[in-house]
């Protein structure tokens, strides 16, 4: 009886399961049971969860070149084989029905009937167990990725002008690698003087700029790695920045004037759009939606509201939002809603700021971390294991460390109390729908108005008016009731 045997080892199994071992195991079990051991194949770094592997495929390729020449498939354990409950299943009935091979571990007879009810529950519990510890390793590296950066750590390979390294602790962080640093901080500054992408391209790459192909200026330019920061989604998937530990190339005030540059270079027209806050919404007396434009006059632009249908309506932007701020402001909140409001509010800032927390308890670790380092090497001092010239040099670099992520914490915290008395201040003030509306961004305005004014406006052009059904009483009135 002829066989093949498979090993595999991922980056995270070297401890446990060596490419040796498993080669002296599936040797050993050929020897106990008289089986000719015809091929080896392994795959060094290949995922579990996949079979989508370089000598898994050339094993699959061997099996069907010499189908009915092998009959047994021997793995060291089930969880070399794969790490998906579903996959393995398969893949072992596939390999038995289509080339009479029977998968087997060397903990297992070599008469082992898979068809066997318990032993199939038994395979099947192995496999699960398997998927189920690939799961577990998927979180511990989610819950590691996550708690990197909320540490202010870069995880991935350096951009230009950086390379990977390891700092005090031992843990990753990138380190600047001055001759690319030179040149990211003269494409920005360039940039900022007004200098076109093409010429910035043309002149980087003169000083060394190795980067090539379609925007990668561009991609220089919105990498906020330059700045200090790190970017992370935080449990609401908003993307946020983490100030890094890693040393900037740029100011955090220059990339922002960067991205607004770049923002309003890919939108030219979203300023103009920001202004028609009533499009959608006025109506003309006819019953129409009426549009909104921009005239020329002689010596700046006016906005107009026009109906497509009575061409000579034409209303002034200025009065018709004039007479909309009146309508919010008259619109007054009872101390009942304005509780409730706030309520809401303070709940959402909560949920906001949960990812702050979590970077503050992820610094503070480190600080933890950073003590025990200098009260081990205060340990060594102490025993004369260490000269006075290594210890100083170390006990500098750890108390700065600790100095630096310190500061960060206190700044986190001060953000956090700045935050809710922000809102604390909002509701002590506002008393009418027309404040809060004043501090919202265009689309959120434009959401609002929808919401309140549900039917819209409608242009009375003879008593120069603005007839409204408000929606927003029943709004008040059912939440009211529901808080009830």
């Amino acid at each position: 009886m002829k066989a093949i045997g498979y090993m595999r080892l991922s980056f995270k199994d070297q401890s446990r399961y060596s490419l040796d071992a498993q080669e002296t195991s599936i040797r050993n079990y050929c020897l106990r049971y008289n089986l000719e051991l015809v091929a080896l194949f392994k795959d060094n770094g290949q995922l579990s969860s996949t079979f989508n592997r370089i000598d898994f495929k050339a094993l699959e390729s061997y099996i069907r070149k010499n189908k009915g020449e092998v009959q047994y498939l021997v793995v060291m354990d089930h969880d070399r084989f794969s790490r998906d409950l579903s996959e393995a299943l398969s893949k072992i009935c596939t390999l038995e029905k289509l080339y009479g091979i029977k998968v087997v571990s060397v903990d297992e007879p070599i008469d082992i009937d898979p068809t066997n009810p318990t032993a199939f529950i038994s395979r099947a519990f192995r496999y699960a167990t398997a998927n189920a510890e690939l799961l577990n390793i998927r979180a511990r590296t989610r819950r590691g990725i996550k708690r990197a950066r909320l540490e202010g750590r870069f995880i991935n390979k350096a951009p230009f002008g950086y390379r990977n390294g390891r700092d005090i602790l031992g843990k990753g962080i990138l380190i600047l690698e001055a001759n690319e640093a030179k040149i990211v901080r003269k494409i920005f500054s360039d940039y900022l003087s007004g200098i076109s992408l093409l010429e910035l391209t043309h002149s980087a790459q003169q000083m060394g700029f190795c980067l090539v192909g379609h925007g990668c200026i561009k991609r220089v330019l919105s990498n906020c790695i330059y700045a200090g920061l790190i970017p992370f989604r935080g449990d609401d998937g908003v993307l946020k920045y983490v100030k890094g530990i890693h040393e900037a190339i740029v100011g955090e005030q220059d990339f922002i004037i960067v991205q607004e540059k770049l923002c309003a270079t890919r939108q030219s027209n979203l300023k103009v759009d920001r202004e028609f806050v009533l499009k959608g919404l006025l109506k003309c007396h006819c019953g129409k939606h009426m549009t909104a434009a921009w005239s020329k006059g002689r010596t700046k632009y006016y906005l107009y509201y026009q109906c497509m249908y009575h061409r000579s309506l034409n209303v002034p932007g200025v009065v018709v939002h004039d007479r909309f701020g009146q309508i919010l402001n008259t619109l007054r909140l009872t101390p009942q809603q304005i509780a409730y409001l706030y309520k809401e509010t303070r709940c959402q800032v909560d949920m906001a700021l949960n990812d702050e927390r979590s970077q503050i308890d992820a610094r503070k670790q480190m600080i933890v971390e950073l003590n025990e380092r200098i009260d081990s090497l205060e340990e060594h001092f102490i025993e004369r294991r260490l000269d006075f010239n290594t210890f100083d040099k170390w006990s500098k670099r750890y108390r700065s460390d600790q100095k630096k992520q310190e500061e960060i914490v206190e700044d986190l915290l001060g953000n956090i109390e700045v935050q809710l008395m922000v809102v604390e201040q909002l509701f002590k003030t506002s008393s009418s729908i027309g404040d809060i509306y004043s501090l919202l961004n265009p689309l959120q305005r434009l959401l609002l108005g929808r919401y309140i004014f549900r039917h819209g406006f409608t242009w009375e052009n003879g008593e120069q008016q603005i007839v409204y059904r408000l929606h927003y009483l029943l709004v008040a009135s059912s939440f009211m009731k529901r808080d009830c």
